[in-house]
């Protein structure tokens, strides 16, 4: 498996302290199943003002400490940004903390929903950019509406889920908001958004019987695996759709079928592939 998001770099925001925790936790990774891991710190002015010429070195050194030990974890390094005027520039500064040159780990508050959100994603997709929302499942307003985010999705947004918001760590109202989400067809990937060796730790096995029963073993791995791996390699990301389709509705309508002024105005080209 392939975790495409997992804050493992120590010193640099609310991951781990030291560099024992940050190997501990790529052992846990690597006893977990999980043999590639993009370490993506929070970047963002104010309380974490990372860039590549501090996430870097870290990398690196992190990097050789689990090459001389043997742990079999392959590292990349990005990083999870927030909505932000300047952020287009700002990537273009930094191109590094994109996944594969394109794609944008970005996060929204967890109480809010900024109206600009769709102008916002329309440009990055303009530059160039490919935006991927992490755990929206775990906002408010997409837990209380996740049609919130249809627009976004038509103007060609992504969707990464956390793992433990499957198995019910950040409640049942974040677990349900991922089966709407799931049923959907609006997620393109799950990681683990690990934080420490104990607690939020960087661990997807546990998301695997539930992925198999809403979109079966093959979605299950593209999910986990072949979507990351797109990711890596810059290349457009496959839809997942639930096992049974058309899905039954639960007690949230599902997505309007027409498409969105802003879709039809970005056009097929800005799409994601199914």
């Amino acid at each position: 498996m392939i975790d495409v998001h997992c804050h493992i770099l120590p010193f640099l925001d609310d991951g781990p302290k030291t560099m024992d925790e940050a190997l501990e936790m790529c052992r846990i990774a690597s006893d977990d199943g999980i043999h590639t891991i993009v370490a993506t710190p929070h970047c963002y002015q104010g309380k974490y003002p990372n860039s590549t010429t501090s996430i870097l070195p870290v990398y690196e050194a992190l990097r050789n400490k689990i090459r001389s030990i043997g742990i079999p974890i392959n590292l990349h390094a990005a990083g999870e940004v927030h909505i932000d005027p300047d952020l287009v520039s700002f990537l273009e500064e930094n191109p590094g903390l994109c996944i594969g040159g394109r794609f944008v780990l970005i996060e929204i508050h967890p109480d809010t929903v900024p109206p600009s959100i769709v102008n916002f994603l329309f440009h990055m997709r303009l530059a160039g950019f490919t935006p991927i929302l992490t755990h929206p499942e775990r906002n408010r307003m997409v837990q209380a509406r996740p049609d919130i985010l249809a627009d976004g999705i038509s103007g060609g947004g992504l969707v990464q889920i956390t793992a433990m918001s499957l198995t019910g760590h950040f409640g049942s109202r974040a677990r349900e908001t991922v089966f709407s989400l799931l049923e959907r067809g609006w997620v393109h990937c799950v990681a683990s958004d690990a934080h420490s060796s104990t607690g939020r730790t960087p661990v997807l096995s546990g998301a695997v019987p539930l992925l198999d029963q809403h979109v079966g073993r093959e979605g299950t791995e593209v999910l986990l695996e072949g979507n990351p791996r797109r990711m890596l390699d810059g290349r457009e990301l496959s839809a997942v759709f639930p096992a049974a389709w058309p899905y039954r509705k639960t007690g949230m309508e599902m997505a309007p079928k027409k498409k969105s002024l802003l879709a039809g105005f970005l056009g097929d080209r800005l799409a994601w592939k199914a």
